[in-house]
């Protein structure tokens, strides 16, 4: 069976190495007017969102010559080509291991949690954190156990920081929430448009709720109509008290009424959801402790009895002695183990 490990392994740390040689010696033809039409799509970009909006005056962004920092701007550019370099490796990596049906699903949980990866190189990244601890510890330290528990660690882990950067982007985007329908607000009635009072709130909020407004604004001015793009926008943050302003601003564009003062009304409604979300979290933080303690005590027992007799304890780690099988235990515990966890907490998790 080593033997198999060790086979795969060194096949994998073979097809990483020619994957590198490729990357870095190969180039695609016009490679270099694709690289520099690129950069040009780039400093467009970054051009167009610190020019002067229409009908607003903006401070005058300096341009290179009358920056003088040319020493700076040569060191973002070699930046920037080694960072190329890691991108087409990973890119070269990935394109061969990607599933193409979770391709677009993989680019979308990306967006979410705003990390500035493609599908390809997020797959890749996966992949070289899984196999880096096994070819590391398994090949050279030969210890097979540690480096196979450290790649399924690095492998799911990135999926849990990625879970993480999601939760915190959209814990964000409720924050500026209440801000953000007192400006939509106040500008209706200072008599601006809903796409006009967007674009305000869009250049005074900081992210993400200024990121995903001018997503928003810009795919209205390429065509596509703005209940769509705040349906899209809805999809993208996964927020229950957003999905009640695009709700709310929806039947008002098929309806009419005063949109400012219904803002005010769904600002005092999601004001009163988090105070009373905020009690609840209050009397059932006790209820979730004591869940977790629960939860945590056979671990801590099970640690300490192996600290004090580790015979006794190794012995639920054995498959066979005599008619014992003590890996039956072990997976039936952990098994009701979870199960009780999980009834605890959704005894507490309480909507609103």
């Amino acid at each position: 069976m080593i033997e198999f490990i060790f086979v795969g392994v060194i096949f994998v740390a073979a097809m990483m190495f020619f994957m590198l040689v490729f990357s870095v010696l190969w180039k695609k033809p016009g490679e270099d007017v694709r690289a520099r039409m690129e950069q040009y799509l780039v400093e467009s970009e970054m051009a167009a969102r610190a020019a002067p909006n229409q009908g607003m005056e903006d401070e005058e962004v300096p341009t290179r010559s009358e920056s003088g920092d040319e020493d700076d701007d040569y060191l973002k550019e070699s930046r920037g080509q080694e960072a190329s370099g890691v991108k087409k490796f990973l890119a070269n990596i990935g394109s061969i291991i990607t599933p193409k049906g979770a391709a677009a699903r993989i680019a979308e949980n990306l967006a979410k949690a705003s990390i500035p990866l493609k599908a390809n190189e997020f797959v890749a990244i996966k992949f070289l954190a899984g196999a880096g601890p096994v070819v590391i510890l398994g090949v050279l330290l030969q210890n097979w156990y540690a480096g196979v528990i450290a790649g399924v660690c690095g492998y799911f882990g990135i999926d849990l920081w990625v879970g993480f950067k999601k939760r915190q982007r959209v814990q964000a985007f409720n924050d500026q929430i209440m801000d953000t329908l007192i400006m939509l607000s106040n500008g209706m009635k200072a008599g601006y448009s809903l796409l006009q009072a967007m674009e305000m709130v869009s250049r005074e909020s900081p992210p993400p709720m200024s990121i995903e407004l001018k997503r928003v604004l810009k795919e209205n001015s390429l065509g596509l109509n703005l209940e769509d793009a705040l349906r899209a926008l809805n999809q993208r943050v996964e927020s229950e008290d957003w999905d009640l302003v695009t709700t709310v601003v929806l039947i008002q564009r098929q309806v009419g009424g005063n949109l400012a003062e219904i803002l005010d009304k769904i600002g005092a409604t999601i004001r009163q959801r988090n105070r009373i979300k905020g009690d609840i979290q209050t009397k059932t933080a006790q209820a979730k402790m004591s869940g977790l303690l629960v939860g945590a005590l056979p671990f801590g027992i099970g640690f300490m009895i192996f600290l004090i007799n580790p015979e006794f304890i190794m012995r639920f780690f054995t498959f066979r002695k005599g008619p014992f099988r003590g890996w039956f235990v072990v997976v039936g515990g952990l098994v009701w183990e979870f199960i009780g966890m999980y009834l605890i907490m959704k005894i507490v998790d309480i909507e609103v």
